[in-house]
């Protein structure tokens, strides 16, 4: 039961890392049809994308501030994208930290397989869950709270053209990306807490066999020894060895 919990939460950590991973490639996050230039815009952490009237599906991305800017460059003036603002770029960054400690959750699963019976590298996998969990749902958040902020949240195209973003399949996808975290968060300290249990029993049992041949070993040297001590430290009592016959000589 334990490896198929230890199964399950692998599982369940690399699904969580590919949903987040492609709601980061993808632009969706904020959505608006621009019925003015009858153009669908897309505007993500690091990429935008928007379809032409003509049918052309075109991007634009940006990692730093110098990269891409709106409304200083002559070339892409004309493709009324949104601009990127710097919250952006930093949720992306903190993002990619909560990835980073989804592989170490992963490379501590690998550990844990090679070591079975440590129990650091299951609690180090449980940490490093949290961690991603926490920086996920975080950043979520905050994007959730940026986006519906005035100056972010509309979409100018002229000064009667002003239409309202939505949060897109992005979003989602990463919400639901984080969901899957938390699930396997709950899941590794269900495992922790089985592996603690399995440990006790075993050592209980090791323990008791210890005794057990400690005591019978005793008993096989020294027969004449009383058998009450072997019988208060092993609570469930076995019956005392069959005594030796002695013959019996009987007297005319």
């Amino acid at each position: 039961m334990t490896k198929v919990v230890s199964y399950a939460i692998l599982v369940l950590t690399i699904i969580a890392f590919l949903l987040t991973a492609a709601a980061l490639c993808t632009p969706a996050w904020q959505v608006v049809y621009a019925r003015e230039i009858r153009q669908w815009v897309q505007s993500g952490l690091w990429l935008a994308c928007q379809t032409r009237p003509n049918g052309m599906y075109s991007c634009t991305y940006t990692f730093s501030h110098d990269d891409f800017n709106t409304y200083f460059s002559d070339e892409v003036s004309g493709f009324r994208t949104p601009s990127f603002y710097p919250w952006q770029r930093t949720l992306f960054h903190i993002y990619l930290i909560s990835q980073a400690f989804a592989m170490l959750s992963l490379i501590s699963f690998c550990v844990s397989v090679s070591h079975s019976d440590s129990k650091l590298p299951n609690i180090l996998r449980t940490v490093f869950l949290v961690l991603a969990a926490v920086i996920a749902f975080g950043c979520l958040l905050a994007f959730a709270v940026y986006s519906y902020m005035v100056e972010y949240r509309f979409f100018h195209v002229s000064v009667s053209g002003i239409y309202e973003k939505h949060r897109g399949y992005s979003w989602y996808i990463a919400l639901t990306g984080a969901i899957v975290y938390l699930v396997a968060i709950i899941l590794s300290v269900v495992h922790v807490f089985m592996q603690a249990r399995d440990g006790s029993a075993t050592m209980s049992r090791q323990n008791i066999n210890s005794s057990l041949q400690s005591d019978i070993f005793e008993y096989q040297y020294h027969p004449n020894r009383s058998m009450e001590s072997f019988e208060d430290r092993f609570a469930m009592r076995t019956l005392p060895p069959v005594p030796r016959q002695e013959k019996k000589t009987t007297v005319f």
